[in-house]
Protein backbone atom coordinates (compact mmCIF):
# COMPACT_ATOMS: atom_id res chain seq x y z
CA UNK A 1 0.00 0.00 0.00
CA UNK A 2 2.78 2.33 0.99
CA UNK A 3 4.55 1.68 -2.79
CA UNK A 4 1.40 2.53 -4.26
CA UNK A 5 0.35 5.55 -2.15
CA UNK A 6 4.26 6.96 -3.48
CA UNK A 7 3.46 5.94 -6.85
CA UNK A 8 -0.04 8.13 -7.33
CA UNK A 9 0.37 10.86 -4.82
CA UNK A 10 4.80 11.16 -4.60
CA UNK A 11 3.64 11.15 -0.99
CA UNK A 12 5.45 8.87 1.67
CA UNK A 13 5.12 7.92 5.17
CA UNK A 14 7.91 5.73 6.90
CA UNK A 15 8.24 4.53 10.45
CA UNK A 16 11.03 2.25 11.80
CA UNK A 17 7.92 -0.44 12.15
CA UNK A 18 7.15 -0.58 7.92
CA UNK A 19 11.22 0.79 6.32
CA UNK A 20 12.34 -2.36 6.23
CA UNK A 21 9.04 -3.86 4.07
CA UNK A 22 8.61 -0.23 2.19
CA UNK A 23 12.50 -0.78 1.35
CA UNK A 24 12.31 -4.54 -0.11
CA UNK A 25 8.99 -3.55 -2.33
CA UNK A 26 10.63 -0.61 -3.29
CA UNK A 27 14.01 -2.90 -4.63
CA UNK A 28 11.16 -5.46 -5.67
CA UNK A 29 9.14 -2.95 -7.59
CA UNK A 30 12.09 -0.62 -8.94
CA UNK A 31 11.10 2.33 -7.17
CA UNK A 32 14.61 4.19 -6.73
CA UNK A 33 12.98 7.49 -5.57
CA UNK A 34 11.37 5.25 -2.63
CA UNK A 35 14.11 3.13 -2.34
CA UNK A 36 16.32 6.50 -1.53
CA UNK A 37 13.48 8.04 0.93
CA UNK A 38 13.81 4.66 2.98
CA UNK A 39 17.84 4.63 3.22
CA UNK A 40 17.36 8.16 3.91
CA UNK A 41 14.85 7.35 7.10
CA UNK A 42 17.82 4.94 7.86
CA UNK A 43 20.79 6.83 7.81
CA UNK A 44 18.99 9.54 9.60
CA UNK A 45 18.24 6.85 12.40
CA UNK A 46 21.33 5.03 12.54
CA UNK A 47 23.04 5.04 16.00
CA UNK A 48 25.30 2.43 17.61
CA UNK A 49 22.93 0.51 19.04
CA UNK A 50 21.25 -0.24 15.74
CA UNK A 51 24.73 -0.12 13.47
CA UNK A 52 24.62 -3.99 13.30
CA UNK A 53 20.93 -4.67 12.64
CA UNK A 54 21.21 -1.98 10.10
CA UNK A 55 24.53 -2.75 8.39
CA UNK A 56 23.15 -6.68 7.99
CA UNK A 57 19.80 -4.64 5.99
CA UNK A 58 22.59 -2.64 4.06
CA UNK A 59 24.05 -5.61 2.42
CA UNK A 60 21.33 -7.83 2.02
CA UNK A 61 19.55 -5.08 0.44
CA UNK A 62 23.16 -3.81 -1.79
CA UNK A 63 23.10 -0.40 -0.14
CA UNK A 64 27.22 0.06 0.17
CA UNK A 65 26.05 4.42 1.21
CA UNK A 66 24.16 2.76 4.08
CA UNK A 67 26.17 0.05 5.03
CA UNK A 68 29.82 2.66 4.67
CA UNK A 69 27.85 4.80 7.47
CA UNK A 70 26.63 1.67 9.59
CA UNK A 71 30.41 1.14 9.59
CA UNK A 72 31.91 4.26 10.58
CA UNK A 73 29.06 4.04 13.06
CA UNK A 74 30.73 1.11 14.13
CA UNK A 75 34.07 2.45 14.02
CA UNK A 76 33.62 5.43 16.18
CA UNK A 77 31.09 3.46 18.99
CA UNK A 78 32.73 -0.13 18.94
CA UNK A 79 32.20 -0.99 22.42
CA UNK A 80 28.23 0.24 21.99
CA UNK A 81 27.54 -1.18 18.87
CA UNK A 82 28.97 -4.73 20.03
CA UNK A 83 26.97 -4.34 23.45
CA UNK A 84 23.84 -3.74 21.65
CA UNK A 85 21.14 -6.65 21.59
CA UNK A 86 21.31 -7.14 17.65
CA UNK A 87 25.10 -7.89 17.79
CA UNK A 88 24.68 -11.29 18.25
CA UNK A 89 21.73 -11.60 15.26
CA UNK A 90 24.07 -10.37 12.68
CA UNK A 91 25.26 -13.04 10.26
CA UNK A 92 28.78 -14.33 10.11
CA UNK A 93 29.61 -12.45 7.07
CA UNK A 94 28.60 -9.24 8.22
CA UNK A 95 30.34 -10.06 11.48
CA UNK A 96 33.67 -11.01 9.23
CA UNK A 97 33.97 -7.67 7.52
CA UNK A 98 33.65 -5.90 10.74
CA UNK A 99 35.96 -8.18 12.46
CA UNK A 100 38.29 -7.52 8.79
CA UNK A 101 38.67 -3.60 9.87
CA UNK A 102 41.54 -1.99 11.44
CA UNK A 103 39.35 1.22 12.31
CA UNK A 104 37.81 -0.37 15.34
CA UNK A 105 37.86 1.59 18.74
CA UNK A 106 37.90 -1.45 21.03
CA UNK A 107 40.79 -3.26 22.86
CA UNK A 108 41.28 -6.70 21.07
CA UNK A 109 40.19 -8.88 24.30
CA UNK A 110 36.56 -7.19 24.62
CA UNK A 111 36.44 -7.65 20.67
CA UNK A 112 36.90 -11.35 21.20
CA UNK A 113 34.75 -11.75 24.35
CA UNK A 114 32.13 -10.06 21.75
CA UNK A 115 32.71 -12.58 19.52
CA UNK A 116 32.68 -15.48 21.55
CA UNK A 117 28.96 -13.75 22.93
CA UNK A 118 28.46 -14.18 19.04
CA UNK A 119 29.35 -17.78 18.81
CA UNK A 120 27.66 -19.19 22.00
CA UNK A 121 24.17 -17.34 20.25
CA UNK A 122 25.31 -18.79 16.80
CA UNK A 123 25.63 -22.56 18.63
CA UNK A 124 21.86 -21.99 19.76
CA UNK A 125 20.78 -20.89 16.63
CA UNK A 126 22.09 -24.45 15.27
CA UNK A 127 20.27 -26.44 18.39
CA UNK A 128 24.69 -27.20 19.45
CA UNK A 129 25.94 -27.23 22.42
CA UNK A 130 27.86 -24.25 23.29
CA UNK A 131 31.56 -26.18 23.36
CA UNK A 132 34.71 -24.83 22.26
CA UNK A 133 34.62 -27.23 19.62
CA UNK A 134 31.17 -25.84 18.31
CA UNK A 135 32.35 -21.97 18.87
CA UNK A 136 35.33 -22.84 16.87
CA UNK A 137 33.35 -24.39 14.31
CA UNK A 138 30.62 -21.81 13.69
CA UNK A 139 33.11 -19.25 13.65
CA UNK A 140 35.08 -20.62 10.93
CA UNK A 141 37.40 -18.05 9.65
CA UNK A 142 36.24 -15.43 11.61
CA UNK A 143 38.14 -16.77 14.09
CA UNK A 144 41.60 -15.82 12.59
CA UNK A 145 40.31 -12.32 12.13
CA UNK A 146 40.97 -11.33 16.05
CA UNK A 147 44.15 -9.78 16.21
CA UNK A 148 45.59 -12.36 19.39
CA UNK A 149 49.05 -10.59 18.99
CA UNK A 150 47.52 -7.36 20.10
CA UNK A 151 46.54 -8.41 23.35
CA UNK A 152 48.57 -8.36 26.51
CA UNK A 153 49.61 -11.94 27.93
CA UNK A 154 47.15 -11.10 30.52
CA UNK A 155 43.93 -10.50 28.58
CA UNK A 156 45.21 -13.66 26.48
CA UNK A 157 45.66 -15.86 29.36
CA UNK A 158 42.23 -14.44 30.43
CA UNK A 159 40.31 -14.94 27.98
Amino acid sequence: ILVYRFLYSDEVQIGPETVMTTLYTAKKYAVPALEAHCVDFLTKHLRADNAFMLLTQARLFDEPQLASLCLDTIDKSTMDAISAEGFTDIDIDTLCAVLERDTLSIRESRLFGAVVRWAEAECQRQQLPATFGNKQKVLGRALSLIRFPLMTIEEFAAG
